[in-house]
C-alpha cells in the first residue's frame, strides 16, 4: 500500500516569485517552517518547529533535484508519535492521546514542488510521496489536510504581499 499526496495550485503570481517563495529561506519560513534550505543539489537541510508532544521539531532534508524556476525536490525525513499527527488533525482528546502514544511512525519521504508558468501566473503542483504501509498512508492523510492548508491559503498570502512590495519598487 503506498500513497503520494498531490495538490496542483493555480497561482496568479510569475514563476519567479512562487520559486523564490520556495527557495529563499526566510520566504520559506513565512509560510512554512523556519528552514536553513539552499536549492542546490544534495544540499542537506532542516526544518524546525517548537518541539511539540511526540514530536521533536525538526525534519531533516536532502535536495536531490533543483532546476531554477521549473523544479525542486528533496528527502523529508522525521519521526513521531501518533499524537503529533493526531494534533496536525486538530483532533485533541487524553484518551486518543493515549492510544496514539503506541503509534511511532519514521517518515521517509520525498517532496517535490514543479512551477508550470501559465497565461497569468503559475502552476504549482506538489507531489509528497513514498507514504508506504498502512500506518503512513493513514498519516498521509492528516498531513494532506495540512499541506492544503499551506499551499492553499498560507503560501497565496505570502506571494501577495511579495507582490504588493514589488508594485511598491
Amino acid at each position: 500500500m503506498n500513497r503520494t499526496i498531490r495538490i496542483v495550485s493555480h497561482l496568479p503570481y510569475k514563476a519567479e516569485q512562487v520559486w523564490l517563495a520556495l527557495t529563499d529561506s526566510i520566504m520559506l519560513g513565512k509560510w512554512f517552517m523556519d528552514n536553513d534550505i539552499k536549492p542546490e543539489l544534495n544540499y542537506e537541510f532542516t526544518f524546525r518547529m517548537a518541539p511539540q508532544k511526540g514530536w521533536d521539531g525538526i525534519t531533516h532534508c536532502r535536495i536531490t533535484e533543483v532546476e531554477p524556476l521549473k523544479k525542486i525536490a528533496y528527502t523529508y525525513r522525521g519521526e513521531a508519535s501518533g499524537e503529533k499527527t493526531l494534533a496536525c488533525a486538530g483532533i485533541h482528546s487524553e484518551t486518543m492521546d493515549k492510544a496514539a502514544k503506541g503509534i511511532f511512525a519514521e517518515l521517509d519521504t520525498v517532496l517535490r514542488f514543479t512551477l508550470t508558468p501559465i497565461c497569468g501566473g503559475t502552476t504549482l503542483t506538489m507531489e509528497h510521496s513514498g507514504y508506504r504501509g498502512l500506518k503512513l498512508v493513514i498519516i498521509s492523510y492528516v498531513m494532506g489536510i495540512g499541506w492544503k492548508k499551506q499551499l492553499k491559503k498560507k503560501l497565496p498570502f505570502i506571494l501577495e504581499k511579495l507582490s504588493m512590495e514589488e508594485s511598491i519598487r
